[in-house]
């Protein structure tokens, strides 16, 4: 590795991703000169976003968006409840708390993203099972969708509570130096780090979310906001959904332009990482039927937890025009 070089086992200080190309026709709609301000977080669950900031998806589309990168859908949420943005990309439980607490909506789903969180355990750990983590240091993001699927879904499936486990607060993009570094033993964590550790032969997926949580990504966005501009949300939705048309259509062009960025950052990982994370990502903007229970039975757990004060109503709150309109237009 040359002088100047990130090592790998500092890539997970960082996230992002990189976009492909686009040759779609310009569209254009009526706005105003304001910017939509996007918020969205530096893992696999901002992949969308990263491609339409690259490709300017929403410029073509006639779409005035300004980008804004987060560690964590937490802070994005939080920047939304501050106004500080408009529009952002959230795990169910910060949507949840920012639906009931923060004059919140959702006008799409960004991705379900069960296949990209997992507990990864670190080389020579012993961890073989998600039971083998009683007494275990397991780095987690607190606060997070990805942390409270952990605790409330994956330990009790394996006789497991949260105070078998010894938590330790650590970043997405910090989990694997805490393995490297042995402050933890493994990580409950979300791509592409789960695929860094794997590749570079840090620590192996002991499980992943898919069977236990379907993880919605939300499009979430502030009730005012879709309240009176949603001529810009249209066109925004448009520029989106070029976005994902992209990540879908052209994954090996994807792979390549998003391992380039990082290279270009001067991160020295592999290719086979961003291969490997893109075939976790089920990318589509639509609400599936199960949904709304999905969203009730999370908040039910969040008011009992006193987090929230009641379960929101979604039929105000999940947001279908924005979509429809677009897919139309």
């Amino acid at each position: 590795m040359s002088k100047g070089r990130i090592e790998r086992r500092d890539f997970l200080k960082a996230a992002g991703a990189a976009a492909v190309a686009s040759a779609w026709p310009l569209r254009t709609y009526a706005q105003s000169n304001e910017p939509l301000n996007l918020g969205f977080q530096n893992t696999s669950w901002g992949t969308v976003a990263m491609v339409a900031e690259a490709e300017k998806t929403f410029d073509k589309a006639g779409a005035n968006v300004s980008f804004h990168r987060f560690g964590s859908g937490k802070e994005t949420r939080d920047a939304m409840i501050s106004g500080r943005i408009d529009v952002g990309v959230l795990g169910g439980t910060p949507f949840v708390v920012g639906a009931a607490k923060g004059d919140m909506a959702a006008i799409g789903i960004a991705m379900y993203a069960g296949k990209t969180n997992a507990i990864v355990a670190a080389r020579d750990s012993g961890i073989k099972t998600v039971k083998d983590l009683k007494g275990k240091r397991v780095a987690s993001q607190l606060g997070s969708a990805t942390n409270y699927v952990f605790l409330n879904k994956i330990l009790p499936k394996f006789g497991l509570s949260k105070d078998d486990v010894h938590i330790v607060n650590v970043t997405f993009q910090n989990q694997v130096a805490a393995i490297v570094g042995k402050s933890a033993d493994a990580f409950a964590g979300v791509e592409p780090f789960p695929s860094v550790a794997e590749v570079e032969g840090l620590g192996h997926a002991v499980i992943d979310y898919s069977q236990f949580d379907m993880q919605p990504v939300f499009l979430a966005v502030n009730a005012p906001v879709l309240e009176k501009r949603k001529s810009q949300l249209v066109a925004f939705m448009h520029g989106w959904l070029d976005a994902v048309h992209i990540v879908n259509k052209e994954p090996a062009r994807a792979v390549m332009i998003v391992w380039n960025q990082f290279k270009a950052q001067g991160y020295d990982t592999k290719e086979a990482v961003f291969k490997l994370m893109l075939t976790k990502l089920e990318v589509k903007p639509q609400y599936v039927p199960d949904l709304r229970q999905y969203l009730d039975d999370q908040a039910a757990v969040l008011v009992k937890g006193k987090q929230i004060a009641s379960v929101p109503d979604w039929n105000k709150i999940l947001d279908t025009s924005v979509l429809a309109q677009a897919t139309k237009s």
